[in-house]
């Protein structure tokens, strides 16, 4: 398949790719392109399953369709078997002012049983991109950005007549980035996916409450109380369980991403830059059987791709044969299937017309998401209308397919003259559910546990069938019934059944009934899973509770690696001085395990200083290369901890014979940055230990000699820059790295003396800075002007620099300007709006009136590339070359030389939410500026340009703010001339493809 579409795109290339292809509307272009567009008709329901192909075994059968259902992207099915759907009927559009939403809930309903719903009822309507329901006390939660909703139908008519509002804050920014897919967990608390728009969340009742943030994130909220918490994932669409409470997202190219590390547990340390919380576990990567083919407009997209040489004409992005839409990923937890389908994850590829399927394997502290169907693919279907976009377990043990069956599923990075050509709204009027149904399959009649007593629902929790398993244990907690306590307990006891005991502790503790006792049995049990969520729930009880924590101490080396994991985590709720020992014993078994050291490090938050003792006490573990991550992670917290005592341990520890020369460099400068982010420096921490001070003299004189060393290797000589800053600015230090300004010196090594200048205080460090301004690259000279801005004093200097003329002002960015013109110092605030505010605007229109020249002169692409280069490359990646920091400009949307102009000499005109430039003070006054990489429970971490990081921990954060302005400094113009400018265009406009529309489109007319 994938020779086929490359040699077919090849051929078309030639007709709707070629560079400089006449815009839509001009002569020569638009015939030919619109009548390859033209629409496809959809199938209707007979010939459209005779194009769908299964797994052998296996079928599709239609339970409902258009008009009964439309736009279907989520679903449940409550105690009783009726599908609650939400329909996303406005997709891929906002509504225009003034009008209502047109997404709803629709209820279906199955009264004979025969495995088809007859009955269709709109519950709730005017919802806007309704994409998320969970079942609670006979009613509905919905999610449908911005608000999320309880729906209920008090008098029986099948209409939600009680609607309460109960949190609202989510983002409408993007139709594909909304909250979605509210999912019941053991811990009897609902959790979504806060998707790509996050959003700041409040009670909708009370406006006036601070909200939280779940940017990046994605969130839980308990029913009965009202808490509402971020948590842990922030992928796009998807969010399933499986049998043991394991949590599983996806993302449009990633169809398995596990979430690994719990929020609660990272917040418990706030010294621990965790910038990473979830782990892509897709293994042997995410190759696509298809059998459709590509769509017109497609085609066209991945044409000039080919000729733009953006992209090679064999690259899976242009031939289309990977994961690119992956959505609704679904653990299959039925017992309709075989046994070998249990615990597959489903996840549906809409833009592909499959769906996928992946066997799950433990792999330590997490998984790995193997393929499971060789050279095809559980469900994949020849119509182009065909989106299988979630999955539903259903209470007859099948999973049910929401198929969106639209002409059009994406409204992003289509090319606008193909935009004008197609109508995206093409199936809003269309929907399909399906069963996948098993050979012999009959439909079972619909399940009426509203009506179960407490016992049967007590025995429910043995049926083999994740969705009875699930539905009695929120009934038995909505219920609260104390007589279950008797019947839980003996389940707990004697259940052959594992996941029942399971079910049983979980339910126990819902009713508040769970006891000590209870807790001491499952920490013994022989299931690893119940032992796993047994630590969870022992958690409260550790440090009263001998037997609970010799339990604990005990399953610290059980032979279980996610039990160990979990015992990583709950020893930080214990007082006794052996769980540090048990936490350094499951440290350096998996310390190569990224997610092991992160579970044990968020458990030493205290007791960082004589973890490390511990660590360093065991030669063996030592002369291991695997220990070094470890042990500087650990440094990296006594650091940032701060405390002079543990600072001295900790170097005396590391001066231990045992413990190799390059190692105690190591650990040395870890602790000094530790403890440099916190404003202190490590030779005054340790002063008062003589055997600590004596160590690190020893270790700045070999870095002394190190970083002057012309013939030492450049790692070697980074590392002694590095470690020089963790001591004092002297005259010595000074003479050192001035040199290492020095253009000579290899661009590396420059950007580590300016890092290393950049944390001290010391009035010496600006002239220092300045002095070499000059001759600093672009990268180089960022570093130092960020290093500049960091302090108030050396602001000072910085300013009268731009006065004086060594630094025009057209060479900061925009945010830098801002944060000057806004600054706390009233003194500092007044210089800067005298020197950088007042005619800004109006030089950026003499700028641009000036260049207007450059338009008329003739560019050339090959001299454009090198101007490029030099000039954009650190922040805008081009095709393959260049860093993604901000927009690629291959695939700028920008149609004409006057509007690419314009975006560069005014690059503040317009800019997009993921590339607004932040500004982040901290508690010691320095700032940072870039745009947000990475957010977790504990740090932020900005990029800049060459892709630079920065991970500041939320505890040292004083503000944080959104500049509006973009990473691109404006004045370009100071440094490329017309011709420059010209050539530039000549570049982009000769190698770009058309981007296209924007998300988050407000709906055109004639809807």
């Amino acid at each position: 398949m994938k020779a086929s579409l490359t040699a077919m795109l090849l051929v078309l290339t030639a007709t709707f790719g070629a560079p400089g292809q006449p815009a839509s509307g001009e002569e020569g272009a638009l015939p030919p392109l619109k009548e390859f567009l033209k629409p496809v008709p959809p199938m209707e329901r007979a010939e459209a399953m005779k194009t769908i192909h299964t797994l052998s075994g296996f079928h599709l059968e239609l339970t409902a369709c258009e008009p009964m259902v439309t736009d279907p992207i989520a679903g449940c099915f409550d105690e009783d078997g009726r599908l609650y759907i939400g329909e996303m009927n406005d997709y891929p559009y906002q509504p225009k002012a003034g009008e209502p939403p047109l997404g709803k809930v629709r209820l279906l309903e199955d009264a004979d049983g025969d495995g088809k719903f007859e009955k269709s009822t709109i519950f709730a309507g005017h919802l806007l991109w309704p994409s998320g329901i969970a079942p609670w006390k006979g009613g509905v939660f919905v999610a449908a950005a911005p608000d999320l909703w309880y729906l209920k139908d008090t008098d029986g008519d099948r209409i939600a007549d009680e609607k309460k509002k109960i949190y609202t804050g989510f983002g409408t920014g993007d139709e594909q980035g909304a909250a979605n897919n509210l999912i019941w967990g053991l811990d009897h608390k609902i959790y979504g996916s806060g998707s790509k728009n996050g959003g700041t969340i409040r009670p909708a009742d009370r406006p006036e409450a601070d909200g939280l943030s779940i940017q990046g994130q994605d969130f839980r909220f308990d029913p009965v109380t009202g808490q509402f918490e971020a948590q842990s994932g922030g992928e796009q669409f998807g969010n399933t369980f499986d049998d043991w409470g394991n949590r599983f997202i996806c993302d449009q190219s990633k169809p398995a991403v596990h979430v690994v590390l719990p929020q609660h547990y990272l917040a418990r340390n706030p010294n621990l830059p965790v910038a990473r919380t979830i782990k892509d576990i897709a293994e042997g990567g995410t190759g696509i059987f298809r059998i459709s083919p590509l769509e017109a407009w497609r085609v066209v997209r991945s044409s000039r791709r080919i000729a733009t040489n953006y992209l090679p004409p064999a690259s899976a992005a242009v031939s289309h044969d990977v994961v690119t839409s992956g959505a609704g990923v679904t653990v299959y937890r039925g017992a309709a299937y075989p046994k070998e389908f249990q615990g597959n994850l489903f996840t549906g590829c809409s833009v592909t017309h499959v769906v996928h399927r992946r066997k799950l394997l433990p792999d330590g502290a997490t998984f790995k998401a193997v393929r499971a169907d060789q050279n095809t693919e559980f469900v994949r279907s020849t119509d182009i209308w065909f989106r299988p976009v979630n999955l539903v377990s259903a209470p007859d043990g099948t999973l049910y397919i929401l198929d969106m069956y639209r002409e059009y599923i994406e409204s992003v990075h289509l090319p606008l003259d193909v935009v004008q050509l197609i109508d995206l709204k093409s199936g809003r009027d269309r929907g399909r559910i399906y069963r996948i149904a098993p050979v012999g399959f009959q439909p079972s009649p619909p399940p009426r546990l509203s009506k179960a007593g407490t016992e049967e629902l007590v025995a429910q929790l043995e049926n083999p069938d994740g969705w009875w398993r699930d539905t009695a244990h929120r009934l038995l907690y909505e219920r609260k019934d104390p007589s279950a306590a008797a019947a839980l307990r003996r389940l707990l006891g004697a259940s052959s059944f594992p996941p029942a005991r399971l079910h049983a502790l979980w339910s126990l503790h819902g009713l508040g009934a769970l006891s000590e006792r209870d807790i001491a049995a499952a920490l013994s049990d022989p299931s690893p899973g119940v032992r796993e969520h047994a630590l969870r729930l022992a958690e409260p009880l550790l440090n009263r509770s001998k037997e609970l924590l010799e339990k604990t101490l005990a399953l610290a080396g059980d032979p279980e690696a996610r039990v160990e994991f979990q015992a990583a985590f709950t020893l930080g709720e214990a007082k006794d001085p052996r769980a540090l020992n048990s936490l350094a014993r499951i440290a350096k078994r998996h310390a190569p395990d990224f997610w092991m050291r992160a579970a044990v490090l968020s458990s030493v938050a205290e007791t960082a200083a004589p973890f490390l003792r511990e660590l360093l006490a065991d030669p063996d573990f030592l002369g291991s290369g695997a220990s070094i991550p470890l042990l500087e992670e650990t440094a990296l917290l006594i650091g940032l901890r701060g405390r002079p005592r543990e600072l001295e341990a900790a170097l005396a520890g590391a001066a231990s014979p045992a413990c190799p020369e390059e190692l105690q460099r190591r650990l040395a400068i870890r602790l000094g940055e530790g403890l440099r982010q916190g404003g202190g420096g490590l030779q005054e921490a340790v002063g008062s230990s003589p055997a600590a001070s004596k160590k690190l003299g020893s270790l700045l004189d070999w870095a002394r000699q190190a970083a002057s060393s012309e013939a030492a290797v450049l790692e070697d000589r980074q590392q002694a820059v590095r470690l020089l800053a963790c001591g004092p600015f002297d005259e010595g230090v000074k003479k050192i790295l001035a040199a290492l300004l020095s253009p000579q010196q290899p661009q590396a090594l420059q950007l580590t003396a300016v890092r290393a200048l950049g944390g001290w205080k010391e009035a010496g460090i600006a002239p220092l800075l300045l002095e070499s301004f000059a001759g600093f690259s672009p990268p180089v000279r960022e570093q130092a002007v960020e290093a500049l801005l960091a302090r108030e004093e050396s602001t000072r200097i910085f300013l009268e620099a731009v006065e004086k003329g060594p630094i025009p002002p057209s060479q900061l960015k925009a945010s830098w300007k801002a944060a000057l013109l806004d600054h706390r110092t009233p003194e500092i605030q007044a210089k800067a709006r005298n020197l950088l505010g007042g005619p800004i605007p109006g030089q950026r229109r003499e700028a641009m009136a000036r260049y207007q020249a450059a338009l008329a002169l003739p560019g050339e692409a090959g001299r454009g590339e090198k101007v490029y280069e030099q000039h954009c490359s650190a922040c805008h990646p081009f095709g393959q070359k260049g860093y993604a920091v901000g927009p690629n400009l291959a695939v700028t949307k920008n149609r004409t030389p006057e509007a690419l102009l314009a975006a560069i000499l005014d690059p503040n005109q317009e800019v997009q939410a993921p590339y607004i430039d932040y500004l982040v003070i901290d508690r010691q006054g320095r700032v940072f500026t870039g745009l947000i990489a990475e957010e977790t429970v504990t740090s932020v971490t900005l990029k800049r340009a060459n892709d630079e990081r920065s991970t500041i921990l939320r505890k040292n954060i004083l503000q944080i703010t959104a500049t509006g302005m973009s990473l691109m400094p404006e004045g370009l113009e100071e440094k490329i001339n017309f011709q420059d400018l010209a050539d530039l265009i000549a570049f982009i406009l000769g190698n770009r493809y058309d981007l296209g529309t924007d998300p988050g489109a407000v709906e055109p007319e004639g809807r």
